[in-house]
């Protein structure tokens, strides 16, 4: 299938899946007859009132980064405005905590729990050989899942849940998703690329402001490189694969530029070498290193005056660094601009051997994409640095709540509609190819770019 057809396949797809028929809320899932496989799981149990009865009693097994509480919580609360007995008139901001946990279901779902970054392709492989697979599950890489069998394709089971609704989701966040024209996941919430600042390695010029342009962090780059004696920006080669969108006039460009290079190399390249160009200035001129004298993490040595990382790892940051962390945006050619967010999806999904497809992805749509439970789960747990991809405004000043990043939200929220997708995991084939090229071409040489090195071989 040619990009063209694989383009309008997708298109086709997205728009079925988010302007689809939306079940009412109040109307009920249909029971299963079977009776739930008992598992060996180290688990969360939130049961039926008779949980030994098999009658109406659904099973699901899933691998989320939350707590025995919160999955609790998420299950009576899905229960509920399914079954007609939510009361409007209360929130996930005020809904008794108490009261939701004693609520009555007719299903089981036993939680195994991951971290917040998700199931590596390893452990994920690691449950299929033990028989430990979870029917729903965070996964740190949903292409990855699928490639390997792992994941199913949702698209019809998405387009028959009443949670997605593409005028209060960032549709792009899925669309970014679909892997010939198929849907292997739900993105439940996000992360950012960020640049990390040390205050106790400030200039006495003075903080670099939040909004920034390339020519803006050099010149700060500068300052610091004369006054203090640190490594201004650590690892500077990892800014290269969100610099695209900046050495293009700030219009967003994907992750590398890696869908731009397959519609025109040439002007792809020029961008690329551009950018290139930029990052290998800074080593040239000291203003960046990948590691100090004695060969050591700079970042971790706290000899960085700044450094390049997802916004999940602000908690890590924030507790390595107590009181001390600033944050900037990554450079812009423009500060009139919005700006360009490089966004990570963490992704929700299906195992292939699921049974009830339809009941898994209807709970993982919830708890990604209803008000209350986005609510509910920001009050509940400490999600720093993870954004939301729901555009409701309650639920993103919840987010602005969290932490020091919280002074960030707002900015993002305003960009959301610029966002690039990217990968993250090094699970994924380009993501660990890049990170490997540019480590190797970008930071220390001035070789022409290499496609096939960096992307690998296209089909």
């Amino acid at each position: 299938m040619n990009l063209k057809k694989i383009c309008a396949t997708s298109l086709a797809l997205c728009m079925t899946l988010l302007l689809g028929a939306c079940r009412r809320e109040s109307e009920t899932f249909p029971s299963l007859n079977e009776e739930p496989s008992a598992t060996k799981q180290t688990v969360t149990e939130t049961s039926a009132e008779n949980k030994n009865s098999s009658e109406g009693i659904r099973t699901l097994k899933v691998a989320l980064p939350y707590s025995d509480q919160t999955i609790r919580c998420l299950a009576a609360m899905f229960y509920s405005k399914n079954n007609g007995t939510w009361d409007s008139s209360v929130s996930g901001l005020d809904v008794n905590i108490d009261s939701l946990t004693a609520t009555a279901t007719n299903y089981v779902i036993r939680n195994t729990g991951v971290t917040s970054d998700g199931a590596s392709l390893e452990n994920l492989q690691g449950w299929r050989e033990s028989g430990e697979e979870p029917d729903l599950y965070l996964a740190a890489d949903s292409k990855s899942a699928a490639d390997a069998g792992l994941a199913a394709d949702i698209s019809v089971y998405a387009s028959r849940t009443g949670y997605i609704d593409g005028s209060k989701i960032y549709a792009a966040s899925m669309s970014s998703l679909l892997d010939g024209g198929k849907l292997y996941g739900l993105p439940h919430y996000c992360s950012a690329t960020i640049i990390f600042g040390n205050k106790d390695l400030v200039p006495k010029s003075g903080r670099l402001q939040t909004k920034c342009t390339s020519e803006d962090l050099t010149k700060y780059l500068e300052q610091i490189h004369g006054t203090i004696k640190c490594i201004p920006l650590a690892s500077g080669y990892e800014l290269m694969p969100y610099l695209g969108s900046c050495f293009s006039g700030d219009k967003p460009v994907s992750y590398m530029m890696q869908n731009e290079y397959r519609a025109d190399k040439e002007s792809a390249e020029n961008v690329i070498n551009a950018a290139a160009g930029y990052i290998r200035k800074m080593y040239d001129s000291k203003y960046s290193a990948n590691a100090d004298k004695d060969g050591a993490d700079p970042v971790y040595a706290r000899n960085a005056a700044l450094w390049i990382d997802s916004s999940a790892s602000c908690r890590t940051w924030e507790e390595y660094y107590p009181g001390k962390l600033y944050y900037i945006h990554l450079p812009c050619s423009n500060t009139s601009n919005p700006g360009v967010p490089y966004l990570r999806p963490y992704t929700l999904c299906v195992s292939q051997k699921c049974e009830d497809m339809q009941f898994a992805v209807d709970f993982a749509s919830f708890i990604s994409y209803d008000e209350d439970a986005q609510l509910l789960l920001y009050r509940l747990e400490n999600l720093e640095g993870l954004l939301p991809l729901v555009r409701s405004g309650k639920v993103w000043n919840m987010a602005g709540n969290e932490g020091g990043f919280g002074v960030m939200v707002t900015d993002f929220r305003q960009m959301m509609d610029n966002a690039v997708y990217c990968p993250g995991s090094f699970d994924n084939r380009i993501y660990r190819k890049t990170n490997e090229y540019t480590i190797l071409y970008f930071g220390v040489s001035n070789e022409k770019f290499n496609a096939e090195a960096c992307y690998g071989v296209y089909d």
